[in-house]
């Protein structure tokens, strides 16, 4: 019974984690990624670090759905 509430904090902490990490790198990070330099296909950095993000997010959030699914199964 221990263990199962354990597994289930975890699995909560894993989940909050995953989903606090794109919102952290694009609120916070803001800084960080606005400026023009190094130019990736012409593009300036800001884009192509914004426009990676587009990629990245449904890899987490697929990431969080099998950990959602596999608690329900």
């Amino acid at each position: 019974m221990e263990r199962g509430k354990l597994s289930k904090g975890k699995h909560f902490i894993k989940i909050l984690l995953l989903m606090l990490i794109p919102w952290t790198a694009l609120v916070f990070t803001a800084p960080i990624y606005n400026r023009k330099e190094p130019y990736l296909g012409g593009w300036p950095f800001l884009y192509w670090y914004l426009f990676s993000w587009i990629f990245i997010q449904p890899v987490l959030t697929f990431i969080v759905f099998k950990f959602i699914d596999r608690e329900r199964w």
